[in-house]
């Protein structure tokens, strides 16, 4: 299972929830007919009604939740799809919830530090990297991250002099 939103409030009295998505796009998730609701491994199953755009966030209608008072008692839980039901991404692309946690190397094969995190870039996305308890931020740039092993958690990079130094935090 891949947590993919949260939920921040009901929406409307007809049991509508607001939801923020999150490492995924919606876009990612089109189709989905069911979705796990819960926290800490306690997760139930849903058929989803509904998902609509709503400038920054989405509302989202759970087959069964239909007052104001159910929708209510799931705000702050988090949304979990099954992997495999998240569509293909082309050859190259990944989705960011398979970066984190991936073991980031140079040419030489030493280790820089593990991907915490990954932020959006109006040009691309950063990595965020742990180093020995200071953060690294590392352009996901094919020309920077050379090789993306997603199974083998492994990136390598090559990075131009002085990346690393400059923009450790």
């Amino acid at each position: 299972m891949v947590t993919v939103a949260r939920i921040l409030r009901s929406q409307g009295q007809e049991g509508e929830l607001r939801v923020r998505f999150f490492h995924i796009t919606p876009a990612d998730c089109r189709g989905l007919q069911t979705v796990l609701v819960g926290k800490e491994g306690d997760f139930k199953e849903y058929a989803v009604e509904s998902l609509t755009f709503r400038g920054k966030h989405f509302d989202l209608k759970l087959a069964g939740i239909d007052s104001l008072s159910q929708a209510d008692r799931l705000a702050g839980l988090e949304i979990g799809v099954a992997e495999e039901s998240l569509k293909e991404r082309p050859k190259g692309e990944f989705f960011i919830f398979e970066l984190i946690g991936c073991e980031v190397f140079d040419g030489l094969g030493r280790t820089v530090g593990r991907v915490r995190d990954v932020l959006p870039a109006g040009s691309g996305d950063i990595l965020v990297v742990d180093r020995e308890g200071k953060e690294i931020l590392i352009p996901f740039h094919e020309s920077i991250c050379v090789e993306v092993d997603v199974p083998g958690k492994q990136i390598r990079i090559n990075p131009p002099g002085g990346l690393l130094d400059v923009n450790e935090i």
